[in-house]
C-alpha cells in the first residue's frame, strides 16, 4: 500500500505537518505513518510511539494511520521508516519554537535529502483547524 511519513514533534509546526500529511494521503490513498524520534533511550516522560499517537489523533482522528516510535537520529530513522514502508514522501513541519529548533528542522530536511530519494514536503504552519481541514477535498478544494 502507498505510505506518506510524518515526523513530528508536537510543536505546532508539527501538527500542521500531519493535517497536510493527512490531506495528501487521502488525496492519494495511501496510509499516514507518523513518526516521533527521540534522541536516546529514556524512561523519562511519554514514549516516543505517545508522542506521535497522541498528535496523529489529535490532529488527523479519521486519518488511515499508524504512530510509531524510534530512538537515535533523527533524519536517519526518518529515512530508515520510509524506506522500510516503501513510503512516496516524507512530511516535516516548516519550524519550531526559536532558533536552534528552527535550525535543527532545517538540518534534518538537508540530511533527509542526502539519505533518501523519497521525496521531502515542508508543509507550512497552517492556521486552519483540523475539524474544518476535514470539510475539504483534496488540497484545500470545498467539498
Amino acid at each position: 500500500m502507498k505510505t506518506i511519513v510524518c515526523g513530528v514533534d508536537g510543536s505546532p509546526s508539527a501538527r500542521a505537518a500531519v493535517r497536510v500529511a493527512a490531506s495528501v494521503a487521502a488525496a492519494l490513498g495511501a496510509r499516514l505513518v507518523t513518526v516521533h524520534v527521540l534522541d536516546r533511550l529514556s524512561d523519562a516522560g511519554p514514549t516516543a510511539e505517545r508522542v506521535a499517537a497522541n498528535v496523529l489523533y489529535d490532529e488527523a482522528p479519521d486519518a488511515q494511520a499508524e504512530a510509531r516510535g524510534e530512538v537515535g537520529d533523527v533524519a536517519e530513522r526518518l529515512a530508515a521508516v520510509a524506506r522500510d514502508e516503501g513510503a512516496l514522501m516524507i512530511v516535516l513541519g516548516a519550524r519550531s519554537r526559536g532558533r536552534s529548533r528552527t535550525s535543527l528542522r532545517a538540518r534534518c530536511a538537508a540530511e533527509l535529502s542526502e539519505l533518501t530519494d523519497v521525496p521531502v514536503l515542508i508543509a507550512p504552519l497552517q492556521l486552519v483547524p483540523a475539524p474544518a481541514l476535514r470539510q475539504m477535498t483534496t488540497f484545500g478544494e470545498p467539498r
